[in-house]
């Protein structure tokens, strides 16, 4: 399985090079791209390097947008660069360096959603190591062991312009929840105690995992009464901003060939279909 994997990564790379010409006549006259991409724990001096590195690249093609751009679902219609929005998935202590050392370099404006009982877990606490394992399905790894951000790393990042939004309270796949008041406490609970911690208000949403798979109707019914804007990790171009939202899972070890590739939108329509299904639950 691993090597039909890798073969499709071969051609995903190779299909950049071949449709970026395409694309980049297309987008001449018209350019109506706004994509977002998920981020997690970037914590070493090596992925922070990369990290900056892809940031660098994708800022002579793009132009990083705000999540208060989004909120006020921006004309992306016009002739201008191509956008996109940086979002941070969990809620590591790693996000309040990148945004000291990286984005307030870029000037970026970022969206970092917090799962709310993450915040400030001791790595002997039972509720850490719940919420770890929750994260890593498969058992983290030592290097996975890292640190939650804090209250004030959090009110650090509100306080230099970015947003927080909310990915549950223990990161929990709502698929498998089946009691209404479970998910209930992981969806409005969660929402509620960093609205009441920092003050703030909060409008998104990340649903854990993003898979198709990962969410259903009752969760989304839940969603919907609760938030403006839903966030999948279904790759797509959010073109037109509907409250479900399209992302891109990206690491800073993917190659930018690999990343550009997937911002062009050549592996879209292995998505699509589903995010149609999601949209429909909402209606």
């Amino acid at each position: 399985m691993n090597w039909i994997k890798k073969l499709l990564f071969i051609v995903l790379d190779i299909s950049y090079f071949i449709t970026q010409g395409f694309y980049k006549f297309l987008t001449l006259y018209q350019r109506s791209n706004i994509r977002v991409l998920i981020y997690h724990d970037v914590k070493t001096k090596g992925q922070i390097k990369l990290f900056k590195k892809q940031i660098l690249s994708l800022s002579k093609e793009y132009e990083f947008i705000s999540p208060n751009d989004l909120q006020k679902k921006i004309n992306i219609n016009i002739k201008s660069k191509n956008k996109i929005l940086l979002t941070f998935d969990d809620g590591f202590k790693s996000n309040r360096k990148l945004a000291e050392e990286v984005l307030s370099v870029f000037n970026i404006k970022a969206l970092f959603f917090v799962v709310s009982d993450f915040v400030g877990a001791q790595k002997q606490s039972e509720k850490y190591k719940t919420i770890i394992n929750n994260i890593y399905p498969d058992g983290p790894s030592e290097n996975e062991l890292s640190d939650p951000m804090d209250h004030e790393d959090i009110k650090f990042l509100i306080s230099n312009g970015h947003k927080i939004g909310c990915h549950t309270l223990s990161h929990q796949m709502l698929s498998k929840v089946s009691s209404l008041k479970e998910l209930n406490n992981e969806i409005i609970s969660s929402k509620d105690k960093l609205e009441k911690d920092f003050g703030i208000e909060i409008k998104h949403f990340a649903f854990p995992f993003g898979t198709f798979n990962s969410i259903n109707q009752k969760a989304i019914k839940i969603l919907d009464k609760n938030y403006d804007f839903i966030h999948s990790g279904l790759r797509g171009n959010n073109k037109k901003t509907t409250k479900l939202i399209y992302r891109d899972a990206v690491n800073p070890e993917m190659s930018i060939t690999r990343l550009k590739a997937f911002l062009i939108g050549n592996a879209d329509l292995l998505y699509k279909r589903n995010f149609k299904k999601l949209n429909r639950h909402l209606n």
